[in-house]
């Protein structure tokens, strides 16, 4: 299957975002072509939650919450740590942060 460069993903992200009424930005550039994506939801008492598309036991790729938890906001802080952590790994990474009261995902179709 023909994969999507990451670049576009976000842009499409974005964009869905701004439909949705929703605010969405780019706080780390990666690779345009192959770059990881983490996306970072912001509700706005400053909690968040991280989310990264992965390998399921099927053998598909999936987006789920890095925390392994459904539905579990943490401080802003820890998942800013988080992202930080994964940056040092990989520096082709991109994040994308949402502004959001739900775990809602623009990138979930790409």
């Amino acid at each position: 299957m023909l994969e999507l460069k990451s670049l576009l993903k976000i842009k499409s992200a974005i964009r869905a975002s701004y439909a949705k009424n929703k605010v969405a930005t780019v706080i780390h550039s990666g690779d345009d072509d192959n770059g990881s994506i983490l996306l970072k939801i912001r509700r706005r008492d400053s909690k968040a939650c991280l989310m990264a598309k992965s390998l399921s036991n099927d053998g598909s790729y999936s987006w789920s919450l890095l925390s392994g938890c459904k539905n579990e906001w943490q401080e802003e802080d820890t998942v800013n740590e988080k992202i930080h952590k994964e940056l040092r790994i990989d520096p082709d990474l991109w994040v994308l942060e949402l502004e959001s009261e739900n775990l809602w995902n623009p990138l979930e179709l790409s």
